[in-house]
């Protein structure tokens, strides 16, 4: 038999694999005790499926806690899929869903509020993974005022907690951006924030902020915030209330310019060493280039102008060891573009890599290995130092 200790070892070492962890488990009840603080470190429930399903995933998961209660202490973080694979985005001839947009699970089921209960989360995820536009306005999203007192009230709990270490929200609505941040107002572990698709039920012009009177414990370490396909957002994280000034990640998502340049601004310090940016002015970028930043990643919609744009606002010397461009596959670059790349080089002595992240449009007729070598043929300056990678991508 094999000593403990070797065991521990060789299950810490296959953390990352879950099925092979599990396996393991089945294998030998030797490995079961180290193997399972793994595999129960973290947890994904996903919707029930449509067709009627008798126990859905989170009634199987409930059961399996109350059943085994010393599973339960295991559980770190729960990743909660509001809406996903089990509805069809697809369109039918028509032009209209193949499945009719719909209440999510969470609003109706109750098996949730009684796993949260037995549960200490150090992170918590509530996300839809459907196109924005299946669901305008939110009119299908989870409903904060809407839910049930059960369910509410075990979300309160988890958001309020002295554990709790990361937040991530995509699909809400709420009263209002004061609603949202109380939530997470006495969260005094709170080190990760994301939030996007939030949807607020005041009206624009009449929208609460949180009180600068009061207090807001988390120091936040990094922050993800995105007003695309869902109600402004940006401009209410500007608050004195609101610690920014410890963020080592940073990604902001927001058409609206000035509230973008505010917010980055704001967020972006010495301590700031990952940026993501989307839809970039590039007028904007000399002002947020910190010098300790060691990666920043560019959503865009015109890349090659973006960036030659990103590499001449580097005008002294930067730490800068990633950069990455996503966006559509369209065009290539220029001879000038290509120079002004070239020249700001000697400023990035750090640099590693340069991705180019790229989805190709239903009507585009290139395939993407030639456009991609056409790319290559016009950026010798990073592909002479070995510095570009090309990758081919999904669009959101």
């Amino acid at each position: 038999m094999l000593p403990q200790e070797l065991i521990d070892l060789t299950v810490d070492h296959l953390r990352g694999d879950i099925s092979t962890l599990k396996s393991c488990c089945l294998a030998a009840r030797t490995f079961v005790s180290s193997a399972q603080a793994h595999v129960f470190n973290k947890i994904d429930i996903l919707p029930p499926s449509l067709d009627g399903a008798r126990s859905s995933p989170c009634q199987k998961l409930y059961k399996l806690l109350t059943s085994s209660p010393h599973l339960a202490p295991l559980v770190n973080e729960l990743h909660i899929v509001i809406v996903g694979s089990e509805t069809s985005f697809d369109f039918n001839s028509d032009g209209e869903y193949l499945v009719e947009p719909h209440v999510p699970w969470i609003m109706t089921g109750r098996s949730l509020a009684l796993v949260l209960r037995l549960l200490n989360l150090k992170r918590i995820a509530l996300v839809e993974n459907g196109p924005w536009e299946w669901n305008t306005l939110g009119a299908f999203s989870m409903n904060w005022n809407k839910m049930g007192p059960a369910l509410k009230s075990a979300l309160a709990a988890v958001f309020s907690s002295p554990l709790l270490e990361s937040v991530h929200l995509r699909g809400i609505v709420v009263e209002s951006p004061a609603q949202l941040f109380s939530f997470f107002s006495e969260a005094t572990s709170l080190k990760e924030m994301s939030l996007s698709r939030v949807y607020f039920n005041q009206r624009w012009d009449a929208r609460d902020a949180w009180p600068e009177s009061r207090l807001w414990c988390p120091r936040l370490r990094s922050l993800l915030i995105s007003d695309v396909g869902g109600d402004s957002l940006c401009r209410y994280l500007l608050n004195p209330r609101i610690d920014l000034a410890h963020l080592a990640s940073v990604t902001v998502a927001t058409d609206l310019g000035g509230w973008r340049r505010k917010l980055v601004q704001a967020a972006v310090s010495s301590a700031t060493e990952h940026l993501c940016l989307f839809r970039p002015h590039p007028d904007f970028l000399p002002s947020v280039l910190g010098a300790n930043l060691r990666s920043i990643h560019y959503f865009t919609t015109d890349m090659f102008q973006l960036m030659a744009a990103a590499f001449a606002a580097y005008t002294r010397e930067s730490c800068l060891e990633t950069i990455v461009f996503e966006g559509p596959a369209r065009g290539v670059g220029t001879r000038t573009e290509d120079a002004k790349v070239d020249s700001a080089l000697v400023h990035l002595p750090n640099l590693k890599t340069v991705e180019v992240k790229a989805y190709l449009w239903a009507d585009m007729d290139m395939p993407f290995n030639m456009w991609s070598a056409q790319v290559q043929a016009s950026l010798p300056s990073l592909v002479r130092r070995g510095l570009l990678t090309l990758t081919q991508t999904q669009c959101l």
